[in-house]
């Protein structure tokens, strides 16, 4: 109504109540609406169907009963990574489009929080969450939400735990996302949305024809695993699984658990229920930085309440006060009262009972239907206080540097996902986790941490930090001796020391809060002492390793950043001071000082350190990412001990033999080992010397194009130069990563590349998932998400490869190649985030706009040919590659990435000159494409079997118009066109070459194994005397040359300057 007919109403004019007391008030349009859609559930039986096969989409993760005796999977559908990589494009794109500033090099540092509501079956959980979505969208747009349960049906509506995103924060630095989990007390009924699902697989088409996006979607991010722990009839039950294996991921990474109850009776059972399902889950983690703040959402309650307790803090606090003393009476609350007081913690009330689960507790009523304006009153409450607790728990995170941002919090994930398929007897450690999704600083701090760490572990029970600290202390000044030299820092101790003290305080600090475990224990009980460190300790008390909380309190350390901060300094400062009057001593005797140094270093230093390790054993530290040897450089050069050096180290402790080529006799950390009659040789690249690179596009079975390019170049130099001669790094996106890993690592020559490419293909492409199954082929290959079976590429490149060959470090052959190419391949997280895996390592000081990925060592390291598996992990195609040892999953990079040329000039850079010198171009860039077809300019049409309720995270926020998308061939000659394009005017473009031949036959698909041998022949003759292979070929040949300078470069006039040199 209008305002004029709304007064003209007797019911308003005498302000009557309608049915219930009930008042008559006036209620915006749009909220009527939408309250009214979602208090309203769908009475028509082909719509419901139709919405529940529409909220699959939104599924996040659950456990597939597909076969009644066959393994119990848990399954990821990758909903979080999905929305993630989605929400992060749209944000990029409207700050685009806002011409605000925005560097997507810096990757996505947005800090999510978890809203997890759990609770009974039809308590309302999807009505709440469908609430906070629509009611915060204030214009036309698509945001997923829950399907409400249809009118007379007593099953449960979805099953397992579905993912949405708040619509209001969606593009902020901080989203929520909302976890809709399976009700607790649906039993063994079948949820309505599983029972269409099974139906729907007996009876539906094949994938092919299903939803394309969707599923490209699933199959790029979803994945699964085995639950070994199902091992009984009742451990495979849905309840268990409902009950026991969803709170223990919910309550460890939700920052707020909303529990939803519908207008109960007695309210003193809905604490009864939020405490037994927290119950199950505190301990079954440890090092938990923050417990998540609760809320109690009493749904549909009557109006017939005092008004003041529509106030959230007045009814938390009414509530609170009136089962205040309940916490004696309740046998459930004197149960876990009596937990918390043999741990010596007092519980006099149920606040003080609640509060050992939860960081907070509020509570909200929702009121039934008829008063939207109310509803909406108490919904935007709901989320105030949401909003409220989760920026508490991200600041109290970020205080214990525990905060971790979108791609973080997926590995996290992950790392969950993989920990509680294996058991859930064994609670998850953040800390644990953290080696694996949080790397410790690559500088002289982090590597002094790392190196405590590992002196930690191997004294196991019998460490004492300050023992620890104390024998390091030792070393490190000895490092900062050998530093101070090499970088010609002259001056006392008094001088040189304060250059290093932040990295000493980062190291002492770092290692007191996030990795020294608490020192308390019950003398006599026979419990070891407690595992949670500092930053993980404040949320639940003194913990085991198996997660049992054994007692309340603070942590307890007699080591600590404060305490021992000034010894640590005194130390290494004194011992810096005496290290330098004998290597004073020894240069005024006539040896040079870098010499000098590292004898010190190595014979008195190094030979005591590593050799007083545990009960007297010897200390055995290896590392991918730190040289142990001094430090302060990223380890390069892997010797046969094991141990891999840095390039200063290797020149300092080798001798010289021709230039730059190095022969190592024994190992500097290994002095009082036997030495090695037969030197180790290290080839390493001349300084003046520029890089030469070669980049690959990835293509498929087209990729042969590129090696009948590379053959074509080895002939015209008449087959006496090997192409691993003309290169430097060879970096390649998707197949184009097989070839780049084959020539590199394993030396192929392009003859046997060729034939090894084209068996990996065939045994890749032509063993489709589940094909073979008359009548059912095509349901286990929709269930698999992927169109080929990857077993069978992974044998395939295992032959290739050979299992036991890592991508870095390793056991080296006896008698290495000649040959010391570089080679790296691109994949991509499960959040959509790129990495680099390669068979080097360099150390950055910038943020790039990718991963590089090196292990911490051998154990986590990955092998050759699991790269090449990441690389060709193609969505669709492929699962994705799941690397057990690093809890890490690869999916290929997509077609951003076909074309590596940003990533080859990037790696290029760091490799050279340690950071992104952008002024720095290598002597030559090939790119080879794989084949190209002139475009046609249709205007693009949108697929007829587009969902119009398509999932949120394949498709932009707003409703917008279609957009075409670019073939993978076409986008990477863009992406070629467009680098290019960007390049500034003194560029060298002649050193940047692209051979990517146009077939306007048009091109073969990436899958036809079949058109290998045709395609290759096509090529030669196409080719064979194409003047632009020749011409490359003379430019590498000239490539091979550089000029090296032997005297400084003078000045003889304006302009003139003389170079003398080789």
């Amino acid at each position: 109504m209008c305002t004029i007919c709304w007064d003209r109403q007797i019911a308003h004019k005498k302000e009557r109540f309608a049915p219930g007391k009930i008042p008559h008030e006036k209620t915006g349009y749009w909220i009527a609406k939408k309250v009214q859609a979602a208090l309203s559930p769908p009475k028509d039986e082909t719509v419901y169907q139709k919405l529940c096969l529409d909220d699959q989409s939104t599924a996040w993760f659950g456990v597939r009963r597909d076969i009644d005796e066959g393994p119990l999977m848990f399954q990821d559908h990758g909903r979080y990574a999905g929305l993630v990589a989605s929400t992060n494009s749209e944000r990029f794109d409207a700050r685009m489009s806002s011409h605000a500033a925005s560097d997507p090099a810096l990757g996505d540092v947005r800090t999510p929080s978890l809203v997890s509501l759990v609770g009974q079956t039809g308590a309302g959980k999807s009505t709440l969450v469908k609430l906070l979505i629509d009611l915060k969208l204030r214009e036309p747009a698509s945001y997923p939400t829950p399907v409400v349960g249809m009118s007379g049906k007593d099953v449960p509506t979805s099953d397992d735990v579905h993912l949405y995103v708040d619509p209001y924060s969606a593009l902020s630095g901080a989203p929520l996302f909302y976890a809709d989990c399976e009700g607790l007390d649906g039993g063994q009924r079948e949820p309505f949305a599983a029972q269409l699902r099974r139906k729907i697989w007996r009876t539906s088409k094949p994938l092919q024809d299903q939803d394309a996006e969707d599923s490209s979607f699933k199959s790029r991010y979803g994945s699964e695993r085995e639950l070994l722990w199902a091992d009984s009839s009742n451990r495979r039950s849905r309840e268990f699984a409902v009950s026991n294996l969803y709170p223990r991921l919910l309550y460890t990474f939700s920052d707020v658990i909303i529990f939803v109850l519908r207008n109960p009776r007695v309210i003193e059972s809905v604490f009864e229920q939020l405490i037994d399902w927290a119950a199950v889950a505190l301990e079954t983690s440890s090092n938990q930085p923050v417990l998540p703040h609760a809320v109690i959402a009493l749904n549909a309650c009557e109006y017939d309440v005092d008004p003041e307790l529509w106030d959230v803090e007045v009814a938390t606090k009414t509530l609170l006060e009136s089962l205040s003393r309940t916490v004696h009476l309740n046998t459930s609350f004197q149960k876990y009262a009596r937990f918390w007081r043999d741990r010596n913690k007092d519980i006099e009330t149920v606040e003080q009972l609640m509060l050992c689960y939860y960081s907070s507790l509020q509570i909200v009523r929702i009121p039934s239907e008829g008063r939207p304006n109310l509803i909406q009153q108490q919904t935007e409450r709901l989320y105030e206080g949401i909003q409220r607790s989760c920026r508490l728990a991200r600041e109290r995170k970020r205080e214990l540097r525990m905060l971790l941002d979108a791609e973080e919090l997926q590995s996290y994930l992950q790392y969950a996902f993989d920990h509680f398929a294996q058991t859930i007897d064994v609670a998850f450690d953040f800390v644990q986790a953290s080696f694996f999704n949080s790397p410790i600083p690559l500088d002289f701090g982090g590597n002094i941490l790392k190196l405590a760490i590992n002196m930690v572990e191997q004294e196991k029970g019998d460490a004492d930090a300050r023992t620890i600290f104390s024998r390091l202390s030792y070393m490190v000044a000895s490092c900062i001796l050998l530093d101070s030299v090499r970088h010609k820092i002259l001056g006392t101790a008094s001088h040189i020391f304060p250059q290093y003290l932040d990295h000493l305080d980062a190291a002492l600090e770092d290692f007191c809060d996030r990795h020294w475990p608490c020192e308390f224990s019950i003398e006599g009980s026979g419990l070891s002492r407690c595992v949670n460190v500092r930053s993980g300790h404040g949320s639940k008390g003194h913990q085991l390793k198996s997660g049992k909380v054994f007692a309340a309190g603070d942590y307890v350390s007699e080591f600590s950043f404060e305490k021992n901060q000034e010894e640590f300094h005194a130390n290494v400062y004194f011992r810096l001071e005496h290290l330098l009057e004998r290597l004073s001593a020894r240069v005024n005797h006539g040896e040079s000082q870098e010499m000098a140094a590292a004898e010190i270093h190595r014979d008195d230093v190094m030979a005591a350190f590593y050799c007083d390790g545990p009960k007297g054993s010897v200390r055995t530290v290896h590392s991918h990412s730190v040289c142990f040897s001094c430090l302060f450089e990223p380890p390069e050069h892997a010797l046969p001990c094991g141990h891999i050096l840095c390039t200063p180290c290797v020149k300092t402790y080798g001798r010289v033999k021709d230039g730059n080529v190095i022969e190592v006799y024994e190992c500097p950390m290994e002095t009082n080992a036997v030495g090695r009659s037969q030197p180790w040789t290290v080839q390493l690249k001349p300084e003046a010397a520029g890089l030469r690179i070669l980049t690959l596009d990835g293509g498929g079975i087209r990729n042969v194009i590129q090696l009948e390019i590379l053959r074509l170049i080895e002939r015209q130099l008449n087959g006496k130069v090997p192409i691993q001669c003309l290169f430097d790094l060879i970096i390649g996106s998707g197949t184009g990563g097989v070839i780049a890993l084959g020539l590199a690592t394993r030396n192929w020559s392009v003859e046997e590349c060729l034939g090894q490419f084209e068996r990996i293909c065939m045994e890749s492409f032509s063993h489709r998932a589940g094909r073979d199954i008359p009548g059912i082929g095509w349901l286990v290959e929709s269930i698999n998400n992927c169109k080929y079976d990857s077993h069978s590429t992974e044998k395939a490149l295992q032959e290739a490869f050979s299992d036991s060959q890592y991508l870095f470090g390793g056991p080296r052959p006896s008698n290495p190649s000649e040959f010391h190419v570089k080679a790296a391949v691109l994949a991509t997280t499960p959040g959509g985030n790129p990495v680099v895996l390669a068979n080097y390592n360099r150390q950055s000081r910038d943020r790039s706009l990718y991963h590089f990925c090196r292990s911490e060592n051998l154990a986590t390291e990955l092998k050759v040919w699991e790269a090449a598996r990441a690389s060709m992990a193609t969505p669709k195609l492929f699962k994705p590659f799941h690397h057990a040892p690093s809890k890490q999953t690869y999916l290929e990079c997509g077609t951003n990435y076909n074309n590596p040329i940003a990533v080859a000039i990037y790696e290029c850079r760091v490799i050279k000159t340690g950071s992104n010198f952008t002024s720095y171009y290598p002597d030559i860039v090939v790119s080879l494409g794989t084949g190209y077809e002139p475009p046609t300019h249709q205007s693009p049409v949108e697929s007829p079997h587009r969902n119009r309720l398509m999932d949120f995270a394949t498709r932009k926020l707003q409703a917008k118009g279609p957009k075409q998308r670019i073939p993978s061939a076409a986008q990477s000659q863009k992406i070629w066109d467009d680098y290019i394009g960007h390049l500034p005017a003194t560029a060298p473009f002649s050193a940047f070459v692209r051979l990517n031949p146009i077939l306007k036959e048009g091109l073969a698909t990436t899958e036809a194994f079949w058109q290998m041998k045709p395609l290759e022949t096509k090529m030669e003759e196409r080719l064979a005397e194409d003047g632009q292979i020749k011409l490359l070929a003379s430019q590498l040949l000239a490539a091979l040359f550089y000029f090296e300078s032997t005297d400084p470069i003078t000045e003889i006039a304006a302009d003139h300057f003389v170079a003398q040199g080789t």
